[in-house]
């Protein structure tokens, strides 16, 4: 039995867009033992999705570093392009380093092919790896199993918040790693009116830092819609997802949750680009306004945002109303 260390990525989306590369090694190897180290929140969607063995939650570089020497792998396979996932490698002791050669950790690994060029979509950026190992790559789109205590969590919160019936739509104004990718919060109170307009019952999703944005929403909005998410952990959210008739959400990690359970979305991309990001494995409608510098990846804007604020509440109401048949009513 061969022991096999995954650092993962560190941000939700990229969590689960790395969901395949567990499944391919398990598939191929189905008797060895794979362990992942993972943050807080992505460590929940890698307990919760089951390939893994073990999953180690980080904590400072020493102690995840004496935590996973202790274990005495044989391969550490790094997920995340960084010199410090490079270095814990190193330090692990495994016999085998698997990584692209990025960032100048080449010489710490045993196994480094270059990195792939980003022309294609990122559930693909991994296949070169697998390849390395002899692993075919997993073709499918990432899934999240609700475990029965998430989804006892879910029902909880919606409960609380007044929430029931199956026309809830969820919206995720929010975007962890950078606001430039954040489609603007008045316009997301005017799609909540506009929504329970049409009989559709609105609630705000958040994640850790965003109260305040979130309440921003509702306070813009005739008809307040309550907020969720800030207890619970992604895989309770994804759980809220799963009962929501669609989601409206940033290219965030919030959109690739909802895609993972299946739940229909309706995603604003502006400074990124869809083709290497869009949500993968349920109904998707991209709603975008590239303009001369798109898609530029910047963490702030030099101009007026328009890539972003050129996306119309009637350009959001009409992927809404597209995505409305894609799920059934439960009964």
């Amino acid at each position: 039995m061969i022991s096999r260390l995954f650092v993962a990525p560190n941000w939700i989306g990229d969590a689960v867009m790395s969901l395949p590369v567990l499944r391919a090694v398990r598939r191929r190897h189905p008797g060895d033992r794979l362990t992942v180290l993972a943050r807080k929140g992505p460590a929940a969607i890698y307990r919760a999705e089951g390939s893994a063995d073990e999953v180690m939650t980080r904590s400072s570089f020493l102690a995840d570093a004496l935590a996973i020497r202790a274990r005495r792998f044989d391969e550490a396979w790094l997920l995340p392009n960084s010199l410090r996932a490079g270095l814990l490698a190193f330090i692990s002791g495994a016999g085998r380093r698997l990584g692209y050669a990025t960032d100048r950790r080449a010489p710490l690994l045993t196994d480094a092919p270059p990195p792939p060029p980003g022309t294609r979509h990122q559930l693909r950026d991994y296949d070169a790896l697998l390849l390395t190992a002899g692993i075919p790559p997993d073709s499918d789109s990432p899934r999240i199993p609700i475990p029965e205590a998430a989804a006892r969590r879910a029902g909880q919160a919606l409960a609380a918040a007044g929430l029931s019936g199956d026309r809830l739509v969820v919206l995720c104004p929010g975007s962890a790693y950078a606001a430039i990718k954040r489609w603007p919060a008045d316009r997301f109170a005017a799609l909540s009116d506009r929504l329970a307009e049409r009989g559709f019952s609105c609630a705000v999703a958040i994640g850790p830092g965003e109260r305040a944005l979130a309440e921003a929403v509702a306070r813009k909005a005739r008809a307040a819609p309550p907020l969720l998410g800030e207890d619970l952990d992604p895989v309770e959210l994804a759980a809220v997802f799963a009962r929501a008739r669609l989601v409206v959400a940033n290219d965030s990690g919030p959109a690739h949750l909802a895609a993972a359970v299946g739940t229909p979305v309706a995603v604003f991309f502006g400074p990124t680009d869809p083709g290497r990001t869009a949500p993968s494995g349920a109904p998707v409608r991209v709603l975008d306004r590239y303009v001369f510098c798109s898609p530029c990846f910047r963490e702030t804007c030099p101009y007026g945002h328009e890539c972003m604020r050129e996306i119309e509440v009637e350009d959001a109401m009409r992927a809404v109303e597209e995505l409305i048949g894609a799920r059934r009513p439960s009964s």
